[in-house]
């Protein structure tokens, strides 16, 4: 896919979803997950360099993440978008995966390595 704003739209859409499921209260929350885990992990002079701050939000830390560079645009036949979402600075090596479908809509998020 080279459609500029093709992918802009699924980034969006992409970003709305992980979001959306952070305000979602529920016990395998992956995006809740994954802000918390690395406002445990790392030191407070990253989010300070990042965000302005020592002690984020869990809500400030899904505002800095960042595509990956490894999100392949082009879909195989039966195949879902998968775009995955980092923290800067390489500090990580979790990802927030959201899938979607050919339409666009939400299959899911995970977080991987």
């Amino acid at each position: 896919m080279n459609n500029t704003e093709q992918i802009q739209r699924l980034e969006q859409k992409a970003r709305a979803a992980i979001l959306s499921a952070y305000q979602r209260s529920t016990d395998e929350n992956q995006v809740r997950l994954y802000a918390e885990h690395h406002l445990e992990e790392l030191e407070s002079a990253y989010w300070l360099k990042n965000l302005g701050t020592a002690t984020p939000q869990p809500l400030q830390v899904l505002k800095v993440l960042e595509l990956s560079p490894h999100v392949d645009w082009t879909l195989e036949q039966d195949e879902n978008y998968r775009i995955d979402f980092t923290l800067p600075e390489e500090v990580t090596q979790y990802v927030l995966c959201v899938e979607l479908d050919r339409d666009e809509s939400l299959v899911g998020i995970s977080m991987e390595s």
